[in-house]
Order: C-alpha cells, then sequence, then structure tokens
C-alpha cells in the first residue's frame, strides 16, 4: 500500500495558506500584513506567522515596511513587465514539458478545472472561486512536468504576481469568447500530443492578463 504522506505541521499549514493567499492576490499592493491579525484569522499563535512571513519575504512576495512589519509590495510598470517576461518563458517551458507526462486521470483532472473555472469568470460574485480553479490548474499541469529544480521558481514568480492578478480581476470578468477558452486550447493540444502548441498557448494565458493592465487605464498602484 502506498505511504500516507505525514500531515503538515502548524507552521507549514500557515505557510501554504499566506502563500495562496498571496497567489490569488487576496492582498493588495501596498497592504501591511499584521502579524497579530494574520495570527487571529487562522486561530494560531504569532509564531508561526512570523515564521511564514519570513519565508515569503525571501521569496520576495512580501517586504518589510518602514514599521517594521511586512507588506505586500507596490506595484510598477517595469516590475510588471519583468514578472510578465519570466513567467511566460518559465510556464511555458514547464507545460512543454508536462505533455509527454500526462496520464488519463490529470488530463480528466485538468478538464473538469478548466470547466469551473470558465463557469466562474462568467459571474462576478465566483471570480474568486475561479482563481482557486485555476491555480490549481497551473500546478496541475506544472508538476507534470517533473522538474523539482522549475517549481520554485514559478511559485515564487506567482507570488510576486499577487497585487497584479487582484489589479486584473475586473478585466477577467469582462473578458469574453477567446479570452476565456486558453485552457480549453491547451488540452486539446495535450489531447493531440503537441507539446510545443500547448506552450504556445499557455505563453498566451500567462501574458493576457499582464498585457491588459498595461494596455487599460488602470492605477496599478490602487488597492
Amino acid at each position: 500500500m502506498p505511504a500516507h504522506e505525514p500531515p503538515l505541521t502548524i507552521n507549514e499549514t500557515v505557510y501554504r495558506t499566506l502563500r495562496d493567499q498571496l497567489m490569488r492576490g487576496d492582498f493588495a499592493a501596498g497592504q501591511c500584513l499584521g502579524i497579530e491579525e494574520l495570527a487571529q484569522a487562522m486561530n494560531t499563535s504569532t509564531m508561526p506567522v512570523r515564521a511564514a512571513l519570513q519565508r515569503l519575504a525571501e521569496q520576495q512576495a512580501v517586504q518589510r515596511s518602514r514599521s517594521r512589519s511586512m507588506q505586500v509590495p507596490l506595484l510598477s510598470l517595469e516590475r510588471l513587465e519583468d514578472i510578465r517576461r519570466c513567467r511566460v518563458v518559465v510556464e511555458g517551458t514547464l507545460t512543454e514539458w508536462a505533455v509527454p507526462h500526462l496520464d488519463e486521470a490529470q488530463v480528466a483532472l485538468l478538464a473538469q478545472l478548466a470547466r469551473k473555472i470558465a463557469q466562474a469568470l462568467r459571474r462576478q460574485s465566483t471570480v474568486e472561486e475561479g482563481l482557486v480553479q485555476n491555480q490549481r490548474f497551473h500546478f496541475t499541469l506544472y508538476q507534470a512536468a517533473r522538474s523539482p529544480s522549475m517549481l520554485p521558481l514559478v511559485e515564487s514568480l506567482w507570488l510576486q504576481s499577487g497585487p497584479y492578478l487582484r489589479a486584473a480581476r475586473a478585466l477577467m470578468h469582462r473578458a469574453r469568447g477567446q479570452d476565456l477558452d486558453f485552457h480549453d486550447r491547451i488540452l486539446q493540444a495535450i489531447v493531440d500530443g503537441d507539446a510545443a502548441a500547448a506552450r504556445a498557448v499557455m505563453e498566451q494565458d500567462v501574458a493576457w492578463a499582464f498585457d491588459r493592465l498595461r494596455e487599460a487605464p488602470v492605477n496599478l498602484l490602487a488597492a
């Protein structure tokens, strides 16, 4: 029988919770992350929260403010461009590497998640749920690439992308037609065994929100 994974420690649970919230853009750019407030919200002591924020600072997801607390970094067009180009390269590569390794069960899961994402993004009230499923879709695919060296890179880039994703939520809700079919096209390329095509569509998917923010009259520094 396969061995069961050991239960997560409190420190790891708190870290993963904050990590996922940052990836989804639950915190605004410039927002101060109070240790006591976070600990109370997660029903834990301040020590695991402090440890988690330190790890996240090392991943450039948060930074120290003048008051010595942690805050979500402010946004800039220069930073936007840098994260965009890095994510396109890394996530396109992981997608291409993943295609030969995906089995039927994984493809079925990706198809299920793609349906949930499309349904959620069509309804403003469920955009956040769509972002949760979007995160699952991407990391299910990237884990199939079998590259332990690349996974930390993409995780760090997602963490740094959180504030931009928050700013792009309204744009995601207004998207229609082809703007919503990236995942379907990725799935079709996977079924066809076309790794290069899957990579190309993933690169378009990753770039979409960044490009809309660059073009739209959006104040990137706004909460």
